[in-house]
């Protein structure tokens, strides 16, 4: 089984692994940490996600897309064209906009877009044109002075298959 892994950073989870190396990029961690070491990293491709010409339609059983989405202000077309890539099962995952409602936490300068669960639910059918499509709210502890536990939504998982 053959997985894309698109936008793979220092943790790449496919067989190929794809990433854009830009150096002047304020994405790349503000240019702070450890730089991508692309000779480290397995099936390494260094494309842009909103066009990978190199890759056929549905060529990948599985395509992963972790934490990329929020980076970008045409999600749309990254949308398109991951799907374009998938054969089976597409896997996005984006940190969900309800985790900025803590006053200790701030937005990140480099998050552009920001998702909820019910923003996917909408888009994937306008965008995609597919009913085949499961959004979760993952849900992490928060702690707070006034209220101690609470559990609130810390990222969106979206998983869209193919009949």
């Amino acid at each position: 089984m053959s997985v894309l892994d698109v936008a793979c950073g220092l943790n790449p989870r496919g067989d190929v692994n794809v990433d854009l190396i830009e150096m002047d990029s304020i994405h790349r961690r503000r240019g702070k940490g450890p730089l991508l070491k692309t000779d480290d990293i397995p099936g390494f491709v260094n494309a842009n996600a909103l066009d990978m010409y190199m890759f056929n339609d549905r060529q990948f059983p599985r395509v992963h897309c972790w934490h990329l989405a929020e980076h970008i202000q045409d999600w749309r077309t990254l949308l398109k064209e991951l799907w374009r890539v998938t054969g089976n099962q597409l896997t996005i995952v984006t940190p969900s906009r309800h985790w900025l409602i803590f006053p200790h936490l701030r937005r990140s300068k480099v998050h552009i877009s920001n998702f909820d669960a019910e923003t996917w639910r909408k888009a994937v059918p306008m965008v995609l044109d597919t009913r085949n499509f499961e959004v979760q709210s993952i849900k992490r502890g928060m702690f707070h002075p006034l209220v101690p536990f609470p559990l609130w939504p810390h990222l969106v998982r979206v998983d869209i298959w193919r009949d």
